[in-house]
Parts: structure tokens; sequence; C-alpha cells
């Protein structure tokens, strides 16, 4: 599905998704904020409202409770809004291809459209093969992101830290 309006009257209606794991992360949930909110500005979207989960971890949906808002919200009767906004893969989650894949159905069942504003899809089908690619590199990202967390634990822990 393309996300470009078909004609500059179109109501598209959206909720921005927000995380971020630690306070030293990049990509902070202002930053986020602000480029969700250029992004549907140049593009014609409405954001109703931004959905946060601030240092929590994307690894899994079971903690981020803004996350599991959003998918409830989506599924309720009278959901006001179409898309959902998000930075890029890694702030939907770095969850696992079968994880990730059952939230983007909730969605797409219902109607919502999920748009990686940082991610460059253009919405042909191209976009089902790549998709899943970023989500398995962010969850393998995170993977080494722990292997060497720990290794440096124990080597402090060894030294006597």
């Amino acid at each position: 599905m393309s996300v470009a309006p078909e004609t500059a009257a179109e109501y598209r209606p959206a909720v921005g998704y927000l995380r971020r794991s630690t306070d030293r992360q990049e990509q902070s949930i202002g930053d986020q904020r602000k480029a969700i909110q250029r992004y549907a500005e140049e593009r014609g979207f409405e954001v109703l409202d931004f959905y946060v989960d601030d240092a929590i971890s994307g690894t899994s949906a079971d903690e981020r409770k803004a996350f599991l808002r959003l998918i409830e919200d989506a599924s309720a009767d009278g959901c006001l809004f179409r898309y959902v906004l998000v930075y890029d893969i890694k702030r939907f989650g770095r969850l696992d291809n079968d994880e990730a894949g059952y939230y983007r159905f909730q969605l797409r069942r219902n109607g919502i459209e999920i748009v990686y504003v940082s991610e460059g899809f253009n919405g042909d089908d191209t976009d089902d093969l790549l998709r899943p690619v970023k989500q398995w590199q962010a969850r393998q990202e995170s993977k080494e992101l722990s292997k060497v967390t720990i290794r440096g634990l124990v080597s402090r822990s060894s030294a006597g830290w």
C-alpha cells in the first residue's frame, strides 16, 4: 500500500509510536517525535496522538505498555487512526520476525498501515521482502549488544569492580 496521498484533501489520521531502550540511545524520544511530525507535515498526515515507551527494551512486546495499548486501540470499534508512524523498524521493536509479523498483521487486519518514516519503503511489493530482513537485522543487533554487555560485566566482575 502506498503512503502518498491521492488528493491534497485526503484525510490521513495517524498516531506516532516512540520507543527508546536507554538514556544513551542515539534517537531520543524528542528526536523521534520531531522526525515523525516533520514527515507527517510534509506528507499530509494528521498526528492525533503519540504512544511512548521510554527506557523499554524492544525485544519483546510484553512489557511495552504503550505498544500494547496501541494494538488494543487499533482493534477497537471506532478507531480514529488509519496510520501508525514510527521512526524506523528498530523503534517498532527488535522482535523476532514471527512476533513482529503478528503485530503488523493485527494492525493491517484493522485497516491500519505502519509507516517507517526513515526507512525509505515505497509501498510496493519489495517492501514485503525488505521489511523482514530489516527486522531480522534489528534483532541480531540487539543480540550482539547483549553479548557485548554481558562480556563487559563479566570482565569488570573478574577485575573486582
